[in-house]
């Protein structure tokens, strides 16, 4: 029996535009209503939420929402830090400054923010560095950070293949002690070891004292296979990838734009399947 509903949010829960389709709120509130608890893992930081939480319904007692893959675990109500798997300043230091020497749009995120350098017009604008608390860093190092929690680093690419063709060089760079995982086809995502949705979805699991059999996960990209892999139903959109289909339980005919989180739950909580 589903205990416990776990969702990705970019290309999962929210469609093109980054709103919550009105299916998808029926669904999660349909499942509140039976007593199942919704929530959300995401890599976004905390800054980076916007109004997803509440348009989604998930601001509720007792309820948390996992952040930078699973970097900070927060209680949805408030925003309080209840668990943090924090990257190593060195390592951090090290994916920068190899960032900085070959021109790579790089972000470092911290509990309030996030640092770069090389941003694409996209970032540089102002409407979306306010949203997401951007700040260029100024000078070719981040010794300024070396105090701060540092929650992940990230290297931005349009092109999926070329931030791939890093990963040997990251890796090295990191002492092969750090996790890497991809999102949105455009992000490599750095993070301390072991720090992955599923790692923080088990801890948040012992704290309701849900056993992960009783999951139902939702994901569509590479950060999101661990937690589908852990839970006890994992379910690809139809617009994932196709090692995300390759391991989950089942795969949805919706994409994100046409209710996938709706369909997963009415197929797998209430046996609605198509």
């Amino acid at each position: 029996m589903i205990e416990l509903i776990t969702s990705d949010i970019d290309e999962t829960l929210v469609d093109d535009t980054k709103n919550v389709p009105e299916i998808n709120r029926k669904a999660i509130a349909k499942a509140e209503n039976q007593g199942i608890k919704v929530m959300l893992a995401t890599g976004r930081g905390p800054y980076e939420l916007n109004q997803i939480p509440d348009q989604a319904g998930v601001i509720r007692d007792d309820r948390y929402i996992i952040c930078c893959n699973g970097a900070i675990t927060l209680r949805a109500k408030d925003r309080v830090i209840v668990d943090s798997m924090p990257l190593e300043f060195e390592y951090a230091k090290n994916v920068f400054e190899y960032a900085y020497k070959n021109n790579l749009q790089f972000f470092v995120y911290t509990l309030d923010r996030k640092y770069a350098i090389n941003l694409d017009p996209i970032e540089e604008s102002n409407e979306y560095t306010n949203e997401t608390r951007v700040e260029e860093i100024d000078g070719d190092n981040i010794d300024f950070l070396k105090d701060e929690i540092l929650l992940k680093a990230l290297i931005k690419n349009n092109d999926i293949d070329f931030l791939h063709s890093l990963e040997v060089d990251i890796a090295k760079i990191t002492d092969y002690s750090c996790e890497i995982a991809y999102s949105s086809d455009m992000y490599m995502e750095i993070n301390a070891k072991n720090v992955n949705k599923a790692t923080a979805l088990k801890k948040v699991c012992g704290n309701y004292g849900i056993d992960m059999a009783n999951t139902l996960v939702i994901g569509d990209n590479y950060n999101d296979v661990a937690m589908i892999e852990a839970a006890g139903i994992g379910v690809a959109v139809a617009n994932a990838h196709l090692q995300v289909k390759e391991v989950a339980d089942f795969v949805t005919t919706a994409t994100n734009n046409d209710g996938a989180v709706a369909e997963a739950i009415e197929a797998h909580v209430f046996n609605n399947k198509q």
